[in-house]
């Protein structure tokens, strides 16, 4: 799926019922190729030395192995055309979730969207640079001093052989591209960043989505190192300062699909925010009830059994 039809096709009437669901995925690839990149750039940190930001470090021989951990961090996230990675695959639901023609209806969608297409085109060019490094890099290095095979017309004090280095600047045509590779890294750490930024303030857009509600709570611990916010506070930020329905809808939704002990611990955790909270009251009486008959019932097979 790459894009959306016109309103009133079939391909979208189909989408439109299930955008809730691919929204839902979207910020939790999100959520997932961030701890990616994350753990990619602390590899990256190991390449370089405290004190050397000049690149040269990514050409020492000594960080091969980080060079090629990297790479291979880099291909999984993106694969190919016809084995798509995961950052690959969030692009294109970029793209179908907030379609071109849509760009002035839903902004910030479309800015997300720029901004994701913006870190995989920087990190296939990041992985191509990276790959030189590791493929050419050695080999360049080791024959920067060998003389070239050259077939000269010779003349009166004229040398008949030059070596590759005197010819072409090895090293510097491969500081050119760590140069590169650095500023492609940290191009992409900042748009990471500015990505989750913009999701961020998404959020009150998807109140009415329990699916992306209940992957916060399921994903707390990520949510919190991301934005670095607890849970209520989102949700009051979300709910016009009401956290508790944050949790209440969440509640609800588990309790739609016959997940008790999860619906109770929502409610639970909406009183806590909000101990007037009507709706967490009644069901936490009508859950609490449900939870109790249930162990009884399991009791007595138990005892049957």
């Amino acid at each position: 799926m790459t894009g959306i039809e016109s309103s009133g096709s079939p391909r979208n009437r189909w989408f439109e019922k299930r955008k809730n669901f691919f929204v839902r995925q979207l910020i939790d690839d999100f959520f997932q190729l961030n701890r990616l990149f994350q753990e990619m750039y602390l590899v990256y940190l190991d390449c370089r030395h405290p004190g050397k930001w000049n690149c040269a470090d990514l050409l020492d021989q000594s960080t091969a192995s980080c060079r090629a951990e990297i790479w291979n961090r880099l291909a999984h996230m993106v694969e190919t055309d016809s084995r798509k990675g995961p950052l690959w695959k969030l692009k294109d639901l970029c793209h179908t979730v907030w379609p071109e023609e849509d760009n002035v209806r839903h902004v910030s969608g479309s800015m997300f969207d720029w901004l994701i297409g913006s870190i995989f085109h920087e990190t296939m060019m990041l992985k191509e640079n990276i790959y030189l490094l590791n493929r050419y890099g050695p080999a360049a290095c080791r024959l920067k001093d060998r003389p070239l095979e050259l077939v000269s017309v010779a003349r009166p004090g004229m040398r008949s052989a030059f070596s590759l280095d005197e010819i072409i600047d090895v090293r510097d045509l491969l500081s050119r591209a760590a140069a590169d590779a650095v500023r492609q890294v940290e191009q992409i750490a900042f748009l990471f960043i500015h990505a989750g930024y913009i999701l961020r303030l998404m959020m009150a857009d998807f109140a009415g989505n329990s699916l992306v509600v209940r992957l916060l709570i399921e994903r707390e611990e990520t949510v919190r190192m991301l934005w670095g916010e607890e849970l209520s506070t989102i949700f009051a930020d979300m709910y016009s300062g009401d956290a508790a329905e944050g949790f209440c809808l969440a509640g609800w939704s588990y309790l739609s699909g016959q997940w008790y002990v999860q619906a109770l611990k929502m409610y639970q955790r909406a009183l806590g925010v909000n101990p007037t909270c009507d709706e967490a009251i009644t069901r936490m009486v009508q859950l609490q009830a449900v939870v109790r008959e249930n162990r009884d019932l399991l009791s007595t097979a138990a005892m049957n059994g």
